[in-house]
């Protein structure tokens, strides 16, 4: 192939902050952090940045509110080069949101917030023909994309990856 793989990827666009603690708490009180990051994740957010970083040319099919941190979500993900124009930003929705525990062991407690208003199945997919894109991948967090842009992929002849 003499360019990069075009690539859209479809689902979650979520604000993690990720804190790291020694043991995950088995009871109610407060723990200090020894670390803690905010980023721009969710599942098909974090392929799409591993896709561009690896050379691939991604666009980003993802839902947020219009607050200030879809604002946040889609300035790092525009600064890791992925394509956001697809992106819907839904008036008057909360953005999601996840916290994240993580013990010295690398076990996890995840807890998202994704708001009902801003995961609203779409009508349509937001590029008529994916015949342009040479594989669309999707994630479960967003369950109406996924089920239009893995039948327009059918359609257009195009791998798709769940």
């Amino acid at each position: 192939m003499n360019r990069p793989v075009k690539l859209l990827s479809v689902g979650a666009l979520t604000l993690d902050t990720i804190l790291r603690v020694e043991t995950l708490p088995t009871h109610q009180g407060k723990f200090i952090a020894s670390d803690g990051i905010q980023i721009a994740s969710g599942m098909a957010t974090s392929a799409a940045c591993a896709a561009r970083r690896l050379g691939a040319e991604v666009f980003l099919w993802a839902s947020a509110g219009d607050d200030a941190v879809g604002d946040q979500l889609l300035a790092g993900i525009e600064a890791e080069g992925v394509d956001c124009g697809f992106v819907r930003r839904v008036e008057g929705a909360r953005s999601a949101l996840a916290a994240i525990l993580v013990d010295a062991h690398g076990e996890r407690i995840i807890v998202p917030f994704y708001d009902p208003k801003a995961q609203a199945d779409p009508e349509a997919v937001p590029v008529a023909d994916l015949s342009g894109f040479d594989a669309v991948l999707v994630d479960v967090r967003w369950p109406g994309a996924a089920a239009l842009a893995l039948t327009a992929a059918r359609s257009a002849g195009r791998p798709a990856i769940l």
